[in-house]
């Protein structure tokens, strides 16, 4: 999977299933809603193979604070995602 990641919107591609991407909602959807960045969420895509799978695009009603943006990197830098920072690019 690959995440790309800016202050104001999070893009999880690539997902093989939707049970990856509950499984990262899981861990990222607490600091956005305790946040109250009030998360949108859109969801494309289907598992056939070449069509690039599952998408889910967060965008938020607010920049994320430095310490939730790397929060939020570490978390999907750990279940294997690469994560583009498009912000830094």
């Amino acid at each position: 999977m690959i995440a790309r990641l800016t202050r104001r919107t999070i893009i999880i591609q690539e997902a093989y299933s939707h049970w990856d991407i509950q499984d990262v909602l899981n861990d990222i959807n607490p600091i956005l809603l305790t946040g109250n960045y009030q998360p949108v969420y859109f969801f494309e895509g289907s598992p056939i193979i070449g069509q690039g799978g599952f998408h889910v695009m967060i965008k938020l009603s607010k920049e994320l604070t430095e310490s939730d943006y790397k929060v939020i990197r570490r978390l999907l830098m750990m279940r294997g995602i690469n994560v583009v920072e498009e912000d830094r690019i």
